[in-house]
């Protein structure tokens, strides 16, 4: 009987021996995961309950894929506000100016802006120079300019009207001088009742914006 024993006790040691063998093995096949094993438990369970312990170690730390794809559905999200914006400001084209306008009856410049973001349920104060101080800065450089971003103008640093990016070199904008919304190349020789473009504002940011956000300098309000 006691050598039965020992014979038996033999075996369950070398089976347990056997299966510690094997389950390195298949850790290696699942990259990046680590995983603990008691003595003596079975092979099949071992491996069944892998990817749960697994989870519950990597609790916290963001898979480099699942971060990778949160950060596109944010861009994409980010892509289509943009374009909204620039579909609602080019809707208003031919909407005559009136000083104090706020609707699609009439506008000026500050109520042209206020009117597009609110569409996309952004708020905005109601004059250029109120709106002036909202977002990030972007420099005046078109090479840095996004469409959706608030063009400044003004005088001596001083904005005293406003319009908005639409991409490729141009801006919408409720025009004194045209008494119409109009679109206009953003880059134009000076001339009477044309302001100089004195600064860029940015109300919605792209994941990537971190190394674009501008050390522009201050503008006057």
């Amino acid at each position: 009987m006691a050598m039965r024993r020992s014979l038996t006790s033999a075996l369950v040691i070398c089976g347990t021996f056997g299966a510690l063998s094997i389950v390195p093995e298949r850790a290696e096949a699942a990259p990046q995961q680590r995983q603990i094993f008691a003595v003596g438990t079975a092979l099949d369970t071992v491996t069944a309950g892998a990817g749960r312990v697994a989870d519950t170690l990597g609790s916290g730390l963001p898979h480099p894929a699942h971060a990778s794809s949160a950060i596109a559905a944010m861009r994409d999200r980010s892509r289509a506000k943009l374009d909204s914006i620039v579909m609602i400001a080019r809707a208003q084209l031919g909407t005559r100016y009136r000083l104090g306008g706020q609707s699609p009856r009439a506008f000026d410049c500050s109520g042209l802006v206020q009117y597009v973001m609110r569409a996309l349920d952004y708020s905005l104060p109601r004059t250029a120079r109120e709106q002036a101080r909202i977002g990030t800065a972007v420099a005046t450089d078109t090479a840095q300019l996004r469409a959706g971003d608030l063009l400044l103008f003004g005088k001596r640093g001083k904005v005293t009207h406003i319009g908005i990016y639409v991409g490729d070199g141009e801006f919408v904008h409720a025009s004194i001088k045209a008494k119409r919304v109009v679109e206009r190349p953003l880059l134009r020789k000076p001339a009477p009742g044309i302001l100089p473009w004195i600064g860029t504002r940015r109300l919605f940011a792209m994941p990537d914006d971190s190394t674009l956000a501008a050390a522009a300098p201050p503008v006057k309000r």
